[in-house]
């Protein structure tokens, strides 16, 4: 990954700056959160079900809200980011709350924790911070126990070009679009320059990704909507967010996948 180096470690560094901020926003309503409110959406928990007793892995866990609503759930839970912020602050609410779950801090691509789970869950502007989607792949598979399932809610690649079509291009390109933009996509930080560098990922290549690491998708949808308000988007009804540029339009703005691993887990990367 020596060619990605210096784009991931400016990833890094944006979402130490990043979790700063979000920790303080309304957008994560931590109080709610502490409060009991999960920050777990409709579409992932249709797809997850019933986890309580279940180990499920979170990857890119940000500071925790998901991995602790898992837990809450009854799920033994492991979170993991590359956020040194990140997995502080994680710790620190898991404490607070009283709410068991363990955080690791580790780059997902070079992560190999040595053991399965019956469940591998990531959410919401994952793979785009990843310049190698079979890599990501292939970690999930690694970490899957037989017959554990990956869960990935993600949003939509066509969504960002339907938002700004000079942004990227809809297939990968190992040059990421870089943006520096003052603040984040919560509110909060309008004073701080946040440099970040993204990857699209086409559907074509997840499929084939899934395939190539063993993994039989199980289910495959398309949203409409968002159920996150970012900027540019509009509440179309209660908990849908759509593109304010596109809202009288129904285009895809997330998707949701749920895969099951059917064969032996490829081998660890070297190094």
């Amino acid at each position: 990954m020596s060619e990605f180096g210096a784009f991931l470690e400016k990833n890094k560094v944006a979402w130490n700056q990043r979790t700063e901020i979000h920790v303080d926003s309304d957008f994560y309503d931590v109080a709610g959160f502490k409060a009991g409110r999960s920050s777990l959406k409709g579409v992932e928990l249709s797809l997850l079900g019933d986890v309580s007793s279940k180990s499920v892995l979170h990857l890119q866990c940000h500071f925790g809200q998901d991995t602790l609503s898992l837990a809450r759930m009854g799920a033994d839970t492991t979170g993991v980011d590359f956020s040194e912020n990140a997995i502080e602050y994680a710790r620190g609410l898991s404490r607070e709350i009283g709410v068991d779950a363990r955080f690791v801090l580790s780059d997902v691509l070079a992560l190999n924790l040595g053991e399965t789970f019956d469940v591998v869950f990531a959410s919401y502007g994952v793979i785009g911070w990843i310049p190698d989607l079979q890599k990501w792949v292939d970690t999930a598979a690694l970490h899957l126990a037989a017959g554990g399932e990956l869960v990935l809610v993600e949003f939509h690649p066509l969504l960002w070009l339907l938002d700004d079509p000079t942004r990227a291009d809809y297939f990968f390109s190992t040059q990421p679009d870089i943006e520096t933009e003052n603040g984040t996509y919560t509110d909060g930080g309008a004073d701080t320059a946040i440099t970040t560098c993204w990857w699209n990922h086409p559907l074509s290549a997840l499929f084939r990704c899934l395939k190539k690491a063993g993994l039989e998708l199980l289910s495959f949808e398309e949203f409409d909507h968002s159920p996150w308000g970012l900027a540019g988007m509009v509440e179309r009804e209660k908990g849908q967010f759509v593109l304010a540029s596109r809202a009288d339009q129904r285009l895809p703005h997330c998707y949701a996948i749920k895969a099951r691993k059917t064969a032996a887990p490829p081998s660890p990367a070297s190094g």
